[in-house]
């Protein structure tokens, strides 16, 4: 039997304000048919908002390697309930990415996602932090077009919502005009298939002349509001990346994705918990990196390194080799996705090493390219 839903078909409050629809019946329309746990009966929640007085930022540069030593060893925070809905579409940016580097063959669209919301309601403001997520999953996942095929709510000691991406392959097969059908709708496969088994490593691999380049999949700006480092520091930031561009993180997926199935990118990591920086140094396991982040930098409007080696913006960092840039460029420039060549591999060395400032050939790399495009009809 079905574990029942506290909390989901409950008509909500917050902040003096009913709300018109309940956790439930936002998720129904993204989510299949059935995957609703079934009601422990329903009531009215009454709730607040809980905010954050931000402290002010006071990260030095000359610390990065300290900071990204206490991130590395900041066991799983709990989750920053005042960044609620911003946290929720992260961690499923997250899962979609986390399966792109699987081997089969699959589109975006072919995935489902499971949903597992584990929540302590017995706080204030936790109940108003459960409907902004459950809010911001639906709004979402509904705007990247895929749905929830299992949705799970149970109490729990902390909050903590969690989400897996897998192919809907063990869903009823097709008729024959339905898989004529799917042919023609962008984003999905007529027979997806997924295999647990990685398409490319996920640490770096020892060719010097390889690149690593980092893709972020939304277009919002470098924040630190929730992340592992302001956890790590005990700061307390006052606004976290604004996650939701789904056409852009449709389009950024598709073209890794098809990379990734062609065999071009020989290493590859998500960047989002962390930030890039934490995941850069996951990948150094054997080998390791210098890079530059003058041009990520330059195309935020001179954004602080910190935020940007911090902010936990869902993307991916890529290894391709330099025999292929040029190929990977004209795909990426095709769809409109930006890129940032970080810099090459250093064999022997399982270390990353943030080099101060620009540093020649890799900066300005991205705004030429952007700058001749402009010229263009």
């Amino acid at each position: 039997m079905a574990e029942k839903a506290p909390n989901l078909y409950d008509t909500y409050i917050i902040d003096g304000i009913h709300q018109a629809m309940t956790p439930a019946q936002l998720l129904q329309e993204c989510t299949v048919e059935g995957a609703l746990p079934p009601s422990a009966g329903s009531g009215t929640v009454a709730d607040e908002s809980v905010d954050i007085a931000p402290t002010p930022f006071d990260f030095h540069e000359e610390d990065i390697d300290a900071y990204a030593d206490a991130v590395s060893r900041l066991p799983r925070q709990p989750f920053p309930l005042p960044f609620s809905a911003q946290l929720t579409r992260g961690r499923i940016a997250k899962a979609l990415i986390d399966a792109l580097w699987m081997g089969g063959h699959f589109r975006l669209g072919d995935l489902v996602i499971k949903a597992d919301w584990r929540w302590n309601d017995g706080k204030i403001g936790n109940l108003a932090a459960f409907y902004a997520s459950v809010e911001a999953a639906a709004e979402y996942i509904d705007a990247l077009g895929l749905r929830l095929g299992e949705v799970r709510v149970s109490g729990s000691a902390l909050c903590a919502p969690s989400f897996k991406a897998s192919t809907t392959s063990e869903e009823e097969a097709p008729s024959e005009e339905e898989d004529s059908l799917i042919r023609e709708i962008p984003f999905r496969t007529s027979h997806p298939r997924i295999s647990r088994r990685r398409a490319c490593p996920a640490s770096i691999q020892e060719e010097t002349t390889d690149w690593l380049l980092y893709i972020p999949f939304d277009t919002c700006d470098f924040r630190l509001g929730g992340s592992r480092l302001a956890a790590a520091t005990g700061a307390h930031r006052g606004t976290a990346p604004e996650i939701g561009d789904a056409d852009y993180f449709i389009d950024s997926f598709e073209v890794v994705r098809e990379l990734v199935e062609d065999g071009v990118v020989k290493a590859g990591a998500t960047v989002l918990e962390g930030g890039l920086l934490h995941a850069l140094r996951g990948m150094a396991q054997v080998h390791g990196t210098d890079v530059s982040i003058g041009d990520i930098r330059k195309a935020y409007g001179d954004e602080l390194p910190i935020r940007v080696l911090f902010g936990e913006v869902p993307g991916v960092i890529i290894q391709i080799a330099d025999i292929d840039y040029d190929y990977v460029d004209a795909e990426l420039l095709l769809q409109d996705i930006a890129y940032f060549p970080l810099g090459h591999p250093v064999p022997g060395r399982a270390s990353v090493t943030v080099l101060p400032g620009d540093t020649g050939g890799i900066a300005g790399i991205l705004e030429s390219l952007l700058n001749t495009l402009e010229g263009e009809d």
